[in-house]
């Protein structure tokens, strides 16, 4: 019986701190404002593609019950809030400068009876010339705020971060076994040395083999030592044993192949992503495959490493944004910079964006001295849209 006594006191207690957090959640939300398009989520943002033409998003202001009497609030720019977006989600957006971007009437109000204000518009102008050449990603951090002090503000929906997703037209030089792209390392040593290393680019491949063992061996960029020292990093379409749409990379004495199977005259962003002991490949910032490796150093020669094979590579490829890191990045990282990204970050050590349009010498925008140079002569497709859309 006084087992059952204590039982019940405690399912009692239960009862009321229960009660007590329900009540404590409801009058959180009760009668406060948010940005209606977060839904009250702390961590939200809107992605928008910008092109060649001013693009237009709508925000509104929602309560959590319909107001007895009308009141207004104001969306304003918050540095801030893209600073802890910046931190929260391990990306480097900048703020629009303003001139990019206009707020239509940036007041809103909710009429009485209501929950929700008329739209308030955000224009976001086409990004210029010198900022698309510079790299960064830009974005406009909002902030809800009540200027007739009706309504509090509910903070965990009173941010938003409408992110600009650059659409990259450029030239493209094309990579064919009569044109390989060689590189040359900058520094004095024979090697650069590798104990965690990402490799991505942008490409579009002509031609890609559907059978086991067709078009073969078609290679993306190959690396390998000088000098007795051990490293490879060898990326290719097809090997005898699997078909030639699939993706292989050896590296560290094995080799790993990609899931999914590649189509032919399609733009990809492909990024493997080496800590040591592990090996990943994302394909347009998914992960596609993973495997545990044996936590080797690779050395890659400072004149060791080229784009092409002369022998094998049949198809036509269009390359774009290749980057070699001398860091591990993450899957964030890798996929909110498929298409750009600032020649500053932390440990790239080579960034050819094959922009340049004509010749066949490529720059490296880190400044780092490193070098790329066709072997033939370049064929360049001008103003294409590397995203594929």
């Amino acid at each position: 019986m006084k087992r059952n006594k204590y039982l019940l006191l405690g399912l009692s207690l239960a009862t009321f701190f229960l009660a007590g957090c329900e009540d404590a959640e409801y009058s959180t939300l009760s009668d406060q404002a948010y940005i209606a398009q977060t839904s009250t989520n702390g961590n939200s943002s809107e992605k928008i593609t910008i092109g060649n033409d001013p693009v237009t998003t709508s925000v509104n202001v929602r309560l959590s019950d319909p107001t007895s009497e009308a009141c207004s609030f104001e969306l304003v720019v918050d540095t801030t809030v893209l600073s802890n977006y910046n931190r929260h989600n391990s990306t480097s957006y900048v703020t629009l400068p303003e001139g990019q971007y206009s707020l239509a009437n940036n007041k809103a109000t909710i009429a009485s009876g209501e929950s929700l204000s008329s739209p308030v518009d955000v224009t976001l102008n086409p990004l210029t010339s010198e900022m698309k050449n510079s790299g960064a990603k830009y974005a406009l951090p909002l902030r809800l705020v009540s200027t007739d002090g009706k309504k509090d503000v509910l903070n965990s929906g009173s941010s938003l971060v409408v992110l600009l997703d650059q659409v990259i037209y450029t030239p493209v030089p094309i990579l064919n076994s009569g044109n390989n792209f060689k590189f040359l390392w900058a520094g004095s040593s024979d090697n650069i040395e590798l104990n965690s290393w990402t490799v991505e680019m942008d490409f579009n491949i002509s031609l890609l083999g559907t059978e086991v063992g067709q078009l073969n061996n078609q290679c993306l960029f190959g690396g390998w030592a000088s000098n007795g020292k051990d490293g490879e990093i060898y990326i290719r379409f097809g090997d005898a044993p699997i078909k030639g749409n699939v993706l292989q990379i050896k590296t560290q004495g094995t080799q790993m192949n990609s899931k999914m199977e590649f189509k032919d005259n399609t733009w990809y962003h492909i990024a493997y992503v080496c800590t040591g002991s592990s090996l990943s490949l994302y394909v347009n910032g998914q992960l596609d495959n993973s495997m545990t490796l044996p936590g080797k150093t690779v050395y890659l020669g400072k004149d060791n490493c080229q784009m092409g094979n002369t022998d094998y590579l049949k198809a036509n490829v269009m390359v774009s944004e290749f980057r070699l890191w001398t860091v591990a990045r993450s899957q964030g990282e890798v996929a909110n910079n498929m298409y750009v990204i600032s020649p500053d970050s932390k440990g790239l050590f080579a960034y050819f964006k094959f922009n340049e349009g004509s010749g066949n010498d490529f720059a490296d925008a880190t400044g780092h001295g490193n070098t790329c140079t066709a072997q033939g002569t370049t064929q360049w497709v001008q103003n294409v849209r590397i995203d594929g859309k």
